[in-house]
């Protein structure tokens, strides 16, 4: 039941000020695509530091904890 509605609350409001930003870079005024590109790019890469850090963290303790 956690899962079921914490999915929609992290995608939807929590997240709601990156949607925002995101489209204000593609469809605001006057139109920068290099901006936009480069603000992408560093979402994205920070998105996966994230998500490989966290990987890495679960194999580290994986190797560490006895279980």
């Amino acid at each position: 039941m956690t899962t079921t509605i914490g999915v929609p609350i992290l995608l939807g409001i929590l997240l709601l000020p990156i949607y925002a930003v995101v489209v204000g870079w593609l469809f605001g005024e006057p139109r920068d695509f290099r901006t936009a590109g480069i603000g992408l790019g560093v979402m994205a890469a920070m998105a996966v530091f994230m998500i490989g850090s966290t990987a890495m963290m679960g194999i580290v303790f994986g190797l560490i904890t006895p279980f």
